[in-house]
């Protein structure tokens, strides 16, 4: 009997782990929007499993006859192209609705702390999203909800408040984190492509984001990728330009009376010195 034929219970006896076949393992959508397989960091994980083997088991539920995925796609992956027949995995049990699914992948990433700042703010939303479909919440209706949280917990529904502290707890984050997490979402897809692959700190992803209105922003982050600059001076740079709005805002216009009576003088200087002139140079 191949190891394809074997079922899970005649591999390992435990419901709780044991080793599937690869082929018996299906991956539907995760949190990650695509996994690098050229990457060096993939390629180390091919040589480390390779090597030892793959040490941490793969999440995954019971579903149509095999097994849904939950966790562990880099290692499934890298186990798939080492030609491995084989994996081990822990078996949760009926794990079948989406806000379920989305918290084990959030809570796996994020203590991991190897999902990308974009994903995880994605994944975020998609969770809140998922566990209230009937308040069709888009990203700034949860903004608008986080910030209502943190000031009146107490005029926001129940269960939308239950679903936020599940939030905190699973991503590990306080609320004013969460917000400028999902702030992210907000910046151009070059910014977030940049972000996603670590070309920008998420701290200055952060400072971006805070300075949506800036009219030179994408000017400012093509320097930024050409050469890269501490915080405090994109924050400075970014920030500028309001300076400048302040100083022009206080400018006072001069009144009209007193425009009226400059124009006036001006009138007054040309007539007597006309004769001075030739009329062309009058009507210039």
């Amino acid at each position: 009997m191949t190891a394809e034929e074997m079922t899970a219970e005649e591999m390992n006896g435990s419901q709780e782990f044991m080793y599937l076949p690869l082929g018996k393992i299906m991956v539907e959508e995760q949190i990650r929007t695509g996994i690098d397989t050229e990457s060096e960091s993939f390629k180390a994980l091919m040589e480390s499993i390779k090597d030892r083997g793959v040490l941490e088991p793969l999440l995954v539920t019971p579903k149509d006859g095999n097994y849904l995925l939950l966790c562990g796609e880099r290692r499934f992956l890298a186990s798939q192209k080492l030609g491995m027949v084989t994996i081990p995995v822990r078996v949760m049990d009926a794990v079948t609705q989406k806000d379920e699914i989305l918290a084990y992948q959030l809570t796996e990433n994020m203590q991991r702390e190897d999902l990308n700042p974009i994903d995880q703010a994605k994944g975020i939303l998609a969770y809140v999203q998922t566990k209230h479909p009937d308040k069709g919440y888009n990203l700034e209706g949860l903004m608008s909800e986080l910030v209502n949280y943190s000031r009146t917990p107490d005029y926001v529904p129940d269960a939308v408040s239950l679903t936020v502290r599940e939030t905190v707890k699973i991503s590990g984050k306080s609320i004013q984190t969460l917000h400028r997490s999902l702030s992210l979402l907000k910046l151009s897809d070059e910014i977030q492509a940049a972000l996603r692959e670590g070309k920008l700190p998420v701290s200055q992803g952060y400072l971006f984001a805070a300075n949506l209105d800036n009219p030179d922003l994408v000017k400012i982050f093509q320097e930024v990728m050409k050469k890269p600059v501490t915080n405090a001076k994109l924050e400075s740079r970014l920030t500028e330009y309001k300076k400048v709005k302040r100083d022009l805002s206080g400018m006072k216009p001069k009144p009209l009376t007193k425009q009226n009576t400059s124009l006036r003088s001006i009138k007054t200087v040309i007539t007597k010195g006309a004769g001075k002139y030739a009329k062309a140079d009058l009507e210039k």
